[in-house]
């Protein structure tokens, strides 16, 4: 099997080296908040008052060629930097979009198309939830097709952390006819797997819409910045092409 250990920074394009010499988004943990990180959104406010909450996803994750599907666990470190306590939080499951019954389906269907369902998302797999613990306890949780809403065990008050910890499983399909960006498919007789948005994301919660619910109908995404490290295991004949820095390079 290969494996691929990508740290990413999602936050600029462009970086200014001169004043980042001494900021190494390598170097754990969370690095992104450092004083010297020039990309870190409280070193450089657009006004006084900004506010965004700070994330940090740790993903290990295992590609099985046979059956396509993700197995994986999910840490998560969210940071409040809101003014306001948090009694609930809500990830998006963007996969559970594809299946009978989804809000999605029920657009095809108001527009007279009825969609066709490859073998997964005909048996509601999407994105599946196996375990989910707030600082190691069980929650309540309630589902909404692609939106997840936690309860907290204790509001987070701002300025405070929390960590949740998700086991999950996510379903490769490609005989379904709705439209999706992660799909499985043979190209040049070789297999492909488009992964997008393949594990629980937490929603954003800001300043101008409080938390961000919208049910998932094939649109543009709105994300929160922050750190991901991610760990893929496949098996070694495969080639990856994904953002962020490899820092395993010698060994894949």
């Amino acid at each position: 099997m290969k494996k691929f250990l990508m740290p990413v920074l999602f936050f600029a394009c462009f970086i200014n080296l001169a004043f980042a010499q001494s900021y190494d988004p390598l170097l754990p943990p969370n690095t992104y908040r450092s004083a010297d990180n020039p990309n870190y959104w409280q070193n450089r406010k657009p006004h006084p008052g900004y506010w965004q909450q700070d994330i940090h996803y740790t993903i290990k994750a295992n590609v099985d060629e046979k059956t396509d599907i993700i197995t994986a666990s999910e840490e998560l470190i969210y940071w409040n930097n809101s003014p306001n306590d948090l009694e609930f939080v809500y990830f998006h499951l963007y996969q559970n979009a594809f299946q009978p019954g989804s809000h999605y389906h029920d657009l095809h269907l108001s527009n007279n198309v009825q969609p066709k369902f490859g073998r997964y998302e005909k048996q509601n797999l999407g994105t599946e939830i196996l375990k989910l613990l707030v600082e190691g306890q069980e929650v309540k949780t309630e589902m909404d097709n692609t939106l997840l809403k936690v309860w907290l065990p204790q509001p987070l008050k701002s300025g405070q952390s929390i960590k949740f910890n998700i086991d999950f499983k996510t379903y490769f399909d490609k005989d379904g006819s709705i439209r999706r960006r992660m799909k499985q498919f043979n190209a040049y007789g070789y297999k492909h797997y488009d992964g997008v948005h393949w594990y629980p994301r937490i929603a954003v919660y800001d300043a101008k819409f409080g938390w961000t619910t919208d049910q998932h109908l094939g649109r543009e995404f709105y994300g929160n910045f922050g750190t991901y490290d991610v760990e893929l295991t496949m098996a070694n004949d495969f080639v990856m092409d994904a953002t962020g820095n490899l820092i395993n390079r010698e060994e894949v």
